[in-house]
């Protein structure tokens, strides 16, 4: 017994030597904000306050305002080519979330991270004087718009789901964010996110492999390791704080949910929950086709 027990201490200070070699050794891939805003801005990027937060924003084209929010460890260049679909008939908007792509999260203490970015919502639709739009997410992003359905109803003409989170939400941001949500990680994640990690995980969310832009894989990886947003990404995967799924049944406009057969992050029967929840809803299923139908089909 006394043998394992020293096996069992050496191998863990072992492991403990090795992780404190590589927090040494490893390069710093962190981006400056100011580095990030240089290369990725856009014509079309917007730029405002909140809670002494930055946050970015792109407006185009002309019509009843569509608004886009894309989903966890995302920005708004996941929509990019919906929106050139769309920008022809819609004012399209695309928004950073606070903490993700080029938005900062705003600091202090906060204990309701669901509040937070719903009081969010709440500023960016009356400071841009949205009072009618069409609205769409993607995952995370998703959850975002059925919670905007719920808490702002008569400004929602339409909303569409794409591979929505919304049930099991602590089981799905354990599959969506592992390296994230660990607090024992945090010192080496610090140092940002490797390419080769955000390779892998372009590999799990397509279906169809052939389908990764190795261009947009690189952007996200910027977006990641710009200053401050892996730190926001671990604090809302870690937080436990989730809204109250319940509520989905209440969502009253259209609803178009569309998924795809292979999401290795939200499963198919999720998609069929939002269809019985949501009393005028429509389900549109692709296949093959994984975590982010919009980019993929």
């Amino acid at each position: 017994m006394k043998k394992a027990l020293k096996i069992t201490a050496l191998f863990a200070g072992l492991l403990i030597v090795i992780g404190l070699l590589i927090l040494f050794f490893m390069p710093s891939h962190i981006v400056a904000k100011d580095a990030v805003k240089r290369e990725m801005t856009l014509s079309n990027s917007h730029f405002l306050t909140w809670r002494d937060a930055e946050i970015h924003y792109t407006d185009e084209g002309k019509g009843m305002p569509l608004l886009m929010i894309h989903g966890l460890g995302g920005s708004h260049r996941n929509f990019q080519k919906l929106a050139e679909e769309m920008k022809g008939q819609y004012r399209v908007i695309r928004v950073d979330l606070p903490g993700f792509g080029m938005s900062d999260f705003p600091a202090g203490e906060i204990t309701d991270l669901p509040g937070v970015y719903r009081d969010f919502f709440v500023f960016f639709l009356d400071t841009l004087h949205i009072d009618s739009m069409h609205l769409m997410g993607n995952s995370l992003g998703g959850m975002m718009a059925w919670n905007i359905a719920v808490a702002q109803p008569e400004k929602v003409k339409t909303l569409t789901l794409l591979a929505s989170a919304g049930y099991e939400l602590d089981k799905i941001a354990k599959v969506a964010a592992r390296f994230t949500r660990f607090k024992f990680l945090e010192p080496i994640l610090e140092k940002g996110i490797p390419m080769a990690v955000s390779e892998a995980n372009a590999d799990r969310i397509y279906a169809d492999k052939t389908k990764v832009d190795h261009k947009e894989v690189y952007n996200n990886n910027v977006f990641w390791n710009r200053e401050g947003n892996v730190q926001a990404l671990m604090r809302l995967t870690s937080s436990g704080q989730y809204p109250d799924s319940s509520l989905i049944k209440t969502v009253q406009c259209p609803t178009l949910v569309i998924c795809g057969k292979e999401d290795e992050i939200v499963p198919y029967y999720h998609a069929e929950k939002f269809i019985r929840d949501i009393p005028n809803s429509k389900l549109v299923t692709y296949s093959p086709c994984g975590h982010v139908p919009m980019i993929e089909k």
